[in-house]
């Protein structure tokens, strides 16, 4: 579908986010910038942070508007992305209406360091500036249960979950030098209950995420999945699906594992500034038909 004449989405409409503010169909050079420089006007970037390879036109084949895309290593998921590192140029989101229509088959082999993903993370530690709390909004991730695949089986089911992390220094240092981190995890499935797995197959689907002040809802094919509310100063609470009454936090499941969250978690949501990523791995690859972000 063109980037012209697009729906808006029903649960953007309802946030008041009509704009659509970044539209990639992968139809045209324009799509993806394989330079390593970073130059100005593309919407993905094959450089990539953290010291990762640049991505080649091989690993991400654009046939019939649809990106074909196979890296050769995941890089922690992180693949093409919004905003270069060395260009400094591209775009980054701060609240929104996040979407892409993403498909996969089931993991080629269990020799996969990487699933695919769709998700963003603060653009201050992509660009390696210093930080002492940092969000990550993760749209879509798509998991083999109980992780068969890297116990040598193959797995034959595969769950969608979508996931926010905080990322909290400490201050302290490790003995290699690097800042000793913690992190604040919240969705249903990290919130204690297992039995509400997603099983998605290898057909399209629409994966979003509504991003508002003190909010975050993920949909799957316009249907709400689960949500997240914080503020600055109380725990994080979690809903599956419409419940209006918050499921259990891990603590209250598992008593004997210790709580990841805290009052307060999640808040750094409200300044935070994403960079897209789309991310897998050769032997687990997707195929992205586009990505869109409404905004107001």
């Amino acid at each position: 579908m063109s980037c012209k004449n697009v729906p808006i989405p029903a649960a953007a409409e309802a946030a008041g986010m009509t704009n659509l503010v970044f539209c990639e169909d992968f139809d045209n050079e324009r799509s993806i910038d394989f330079s390593g420089e970073g130059r100005p006007g593309y919407s993905f970037y094959a450089d990539r942070p953290y010291g990762g390879t640049t991505l080649t036109p091989e690993e991400c084949q654009l046939r019939d508007s649809v990106l074909y895309f196979k890296p050769e290593e995941c890089a922690a998921a992180i693949g093409l992305v919004t905003y270069s590192k060395k260009g400094r140029t591209g775009f980054t989101m701060h609240y929104g209406y996040a979407e892409a229509r993403i498909r996969a088959d089931l993991p080629a082999s269990a020799d996969y360091n990487g699933w695919p993903a769709f998700w963003g993370m603060e653009k201050a530690d992509m660009m390696g500036e210093p930080w002492e709390r940092c969000g990550e909004l993760d749209i879509l991730e798509m998991v083999d249960p109980k992780e068969k695949g890297r116990h040598g089986e193959v797995g034959k089911d595969v769950i969608y979950t979508g996931t926010l992390h905080e990322h909290w220094r400490t201050g302290e240092k490790r003995e290699n030098g690097r800042p000793v981190t913690v992190f604040a995890s919240s969705s249903v499935i990290a919130s204690g209950y297992q039995d509400n797995f997603d099983y998605i197959d290898a057909d399209w689907h629409t994966y979003a995420a509504l991003w508002e002040p003190g909010y975050i809802a993920w949909y799957m094919d316009n249907k709400l999945m689960h949500a997240a509310r914080f503020n600055a100063t109380d725990i994080p609470e979690y809903y599956y699906r419409d419940d209006p009454k918050p499921v259990k936090r891990l603590g209250e499941v598992y008593p004997n594992l210790v709580e990841r969250t805290w009052p307060g978690a999640h808040n750094v949501m409200e300044t935070a500034e994403e960079i897209l990523c789309l991310g897998c791995h050769k032997n687990w690859p997707m195929e992205v038909d586009w990505v869109r972000v409404w905004q107001k």
